[in-house]
């Protein structure tokens, strides 16, 4: 090779030997005699001389010797190790810790083997499959067997886990373990019904909202007879209960006092007293035979027999007590009035009556004050709570009709027939006459009507009790409780006295209502 001439022009990989480069890239311009446009003679091509190899009939490019790479400098990238000389590219480098294929002859390797002697493992490079377990992966299974061959944890690899998360318990398991620190609880599924089978309905349903309280009994599971039923049921519950009563009382009668009461007329015992405390106790337990009439007969909430809240409202029932307080003080005084101006024969203090002594008084006010309440109470149950929403029950529904129909329809649904009603059975029970009818009557109207405003008894119960209490002492201080059971007529002037002194008793319930925003209808 001519010391002046350049390297060589490299040859196209995609282009065969054989095949002859372009006309432009062997000559630019050439002589008639061969000679380059400069002055110089190309190479002339010399023949291989192999054995078995036919000269090319076009010029071979003449290659110098590569010379052996030294080591530890890689071959150039390009193929050029020097002038003149080119090389192929460089095959990629195999991995200090790559194996190199070992032939189909040779022994199948053991995978997972540990590197060679001075092999290590690249820094920060991850662990093989298998040394660790991925976050949020599940625990495995105990008894499982691990995968062969896999790598055991390599020098600065991620420590190991301390050890597999605990089993998780079977589907069927009936109680879940607590989840793991910082997981939020697991969902879990709801429980539905069988299929076929219609859910539980509860025994107690109330009525719908607004319902007034002489409405109440009239909820969805109201039918005609439900009123009617729960009545009779009532009165024959009332019947057991107090036939019950009277064979208690009197096994403890015989037993306290050795002798058999004789059961003759309407006083069961000698004692005035001991009959005030066993008539008082048997019309108490008529509350519970009520409430229970009410759940189980007309399958509603059984306090609701006492408010549109389905329960007693306590603290108003406290505060009803002092326009009672003011009905009994303008009671007293316009009878004071009363018979100073109209003079009778009938006093409620006898001429003979005289201060009893605090000994003697001590036993009746006991009595009166533990037993009063639940007797007045259980009155007013029965005829304003059970009887008003029994009626009321059947308050027509809807404006349809002709005038007439719709105007009894909406009188039918007013308060006034149940009150009407349930006043004129209050009075059949007691054994009153005359002017004392019209009295009882005027007061059952009262307490009846006041309910219905203020949506509940409690009023009533406070009312009633206060008189009951002041009927009852008044004659256990004076020595004449002997007569406590007589009912008989009363003067004209007793009517008259009530009907202002229950006006003031309803003014100011209703005054005292509005400033305690008591609720009137259900919600």
């Amino acid at each position: 090779m001519d010391s002046h001439q350049g390297p060589p022009e490299p040859q196209d990989p995609r282009r065969p030997a054989d095949e002859a480069p372009p006309a432009e890239s062997r000559t630019s311009e050439s002589t008639p005699d061969g000679a380059s446009a400069d002055g110089t003679r190309p190479p002339e091509p010399t023949a291989d001389r192999r054995p078995g190899v036919q000269p090319s009939s076009v010029q071979d490019v003449r290659r110098e010797p590569v010379q052996p790479q030294q080591p530890g400098y890689p071959a150039q990238s390009g193929g050029y190790t020097g002038p003149g000389a080119y090389l192929p590219p460089e095959q990629p480098r195999q991995h200090p810790q790559q194996q190199p294929y070992p032939g189909p002859s040779a022994p199948p390797q053991q995978p997972g083997a540990y590197p060679g002697p001075g092999v290590y493992q690249q820094p920060g490079a991850y662990q093989q499959p298998g040394a660790y377990q991925q976050p949020g992966a599940y625990p495995q299974q105990p008894g499982a067997y691990q995968q062969p061959g896999a790598y055991p944890p390599q020098p600065g690899a991620y420590p190991q886990q301390p050890g597999p998360y605990p089993q998780q318990p079977p589907y069927w398991s009936p109680e879940q373990p607590p989840p793991y620190p910082g997981q939020p609880q697991a969902w879990q599924q709801p429980q539905y019904a069988p299929y076929g089978v219609r859910p539980a309905e509860p025994r107690a349903i109330p009525a719908p909202p607004g319902t007034p309280f002489h409405q109440l009994a009239r909820n969805v599971k109201h039918r005609w007879w439900r009123p009617i039923v729960g009545t009779g049921f009532l009165l024959a519950v009332a019947f057991f209960a107090s036939a019950a009563l009277v064979v208690i009382w009197t096994i403890v009668h015989t037993l306290v006092t050795g002798d058999t009461p004789s059961m003759e007329g309407t006083d069961f015992f000698p004692s005035d007293l001991e009959n005030l405390a066993f008539t008082l106790a048997s019309l108490a337990i008529l509350t519970p035979v009520v409430l229970l009439s009410a759940w189980l007969v007309q399958r509603r909430p059984a306090w609701s027999v006492a408010s549109v809240l389905n329960r007693i409202r306590w603290r108003w029932l406290l505060f009803a007590l002092l326009p009672g307080l003011a009905y009994l003080a303008v009671s007293f005084g316009l009878s004071v009035l009363m018979e100073a101006l109209f003079p009778t024969t009938d006093s409620a203090v006898t001429d003979d009556g005289s201060w009893v002594g605090l000994a003697d008084f001590i036993l009746p006010l006991l009595i009166i004050l533990v037993l009063v309440p639940f007797q007045a109470g259980a009155e007013e149950f029965v005829f304003r709570g059970w009887l008003v929403q029994a009626i009321g029950a059947y308050a027509p529904q809807g404006t349809d009709g002709n005038a007439f129909v719709r105007t009894a329809k909406l009188v039918l649904r007013t308060p006034w027939p149940a009150l009407v009603i349930s006043s004129a059975a209050f009075v059949s029970v007691h054994g009153y006459t005359g002017w004392a009818m019209l009295d009882i009557f005027m007061f059952a109207m009262v307490v009846g009507y006041v309910s219905v405003r203020t949506g509940g008894i409690e009023a009533a119960i406070g009312l009633h009790t206060l008189n009951n209490v002041f009927a009852f002492l008044l004659p256990a201080a004076m020595g004449t409780l002997d007569g406590w059971a007589e009912q008989g007529g009363a003067p004209w002037t007793l009517p008259v006295t009530d009907v202002p002194s229950l006006a003031v008793y309803a003014v100011l319930v209703l005054w005292l209502a509005k400033r305690q925003e008591l609720t009137r209808v259900s919600g």
